[in-house]
């Protein structure tokens, strides 16, 4: 078997992360050697040297390889294509695994790491790991060269300990799919008072997004905005009154709540809305016209 040429690519599951991959690893230069994939079809467009199918039963050498595959599958497809591919270093894209799911490639030389790009990644074909996060671990000269591969594609590499890459992807997931999770339920509460699915959708939806990119720019003390936010103590017994009959989203507003209140702290008034948070309903306490 030969040995590869420098800066050789190949890539496994050419899916939404792996088709950004190979499409950024090209523009920086980068040589794809080949992709493996279910249909050849999926590799349309990247320019791969060749498309191999499941039954190949070898494939040519590279230096680099990468996993671009479903979380539960890692394991299968390293064990599948050990003893079949032999490269210098091995990667997977999967947020909270760490490279041992890759073992079985050790036993073709190859050292291990794990590569996640803090990126939704939609199939578009102008996507990029541009300034992602992307998140290393693994043996010790293979994460070095994820970190250089990151670099390479305009990202920002940052290396984690094994043990903490479940909890990391566990905060990564509560900030992307949690954040579509908690839009979801409040336009449920829109939608229960009338308003169209589509307007509450689209409204709601803008209106994360600004609070998102208030975030991003300043400290989460100055970010912070709503009713828990200025202590308006009023407004969040009528809330947490609405809410009592929607237990999922009243627990939901509770526990947001207290994290707003532990980032503002110091602005008063904490043990005030932490009782009217405690409280069942707050119905008895919201002000009456007479």
């Amino acid at each position: 078997m030969n040995t590869p040429a420098a800066d050789t690519l190949a890539l496994v599951g050419p899916g939404r992360a792996g088709r950004a991959l190979a499409r950024a690893w090209k523009k920086s230069g980068g040589d794809l050697a080949w992709i493996l994939a279910r249909r050849r079809e999926a590799a349309d467009g990247l320019g791969a040297n060749a498309v191999f199918g499941a039954e190949a039963p070898a494939l040519p050498p590279c230096d680099l390889l990468v996993l671009a595959v479903p979380d539960d599958a890692v394991e299968a497809v390293a064990r599948e294509l050990s003893g079949r591919v032999r490269c210098r270093f091995a990667f997977h894209l999967a947020g909270a695994l760490g490279s041992e799911s890759l073992a079985p490639l050790r036993q073709g030389g190859a050292a291990v790491a794990s590569l996640h790009p803090v990126r939704p990644f939609t199939g578009a074909d102008g996507e990029s790991w541009v300034e992602a996060l992307v998140a290393v671990e693994g043996d010790e000269p293979a994460a070095a060269a994820g970190s250089a591969l990151a670099a390479r594609l305009g990202a920002r590499p940052y290396r984690l300990a094994a043990s903490d890459r479940a909890l990391y992807h566990a905060a990564a997931t509560l900030a992307a799919g949690g954040t579509a999770a908690i839009v979801s339920i409040a336009v449920r509460r829109w939608v229960d008072v009338g308003i169209p699915e589509d307007i509450a959708r689209e409204t709601l939806a803008g209106l994360a997004a600004r609070a998102a990119a208030a975030v991003a720019d300043r400290r989460f003390a100055e970010a912070f905005t709503g009713a828990v936010a200025r202590r308006d103590a009023g407004t969040v017994r009528g809330h947490i009154a609405a809410l009592a009959r929607h237990p999922e989203s009243l627990a939901l507003y509770r526990a947001l709540a207290e994290e707003t209140l532990r980032r503002t702290a110091g602005a008063g008034r904490e043990d005030e809305i932490r009782r009217i948070l405690a409280s069942e309903t707050a119905a008895e306490r919201i002000p009456t016209s007479s």
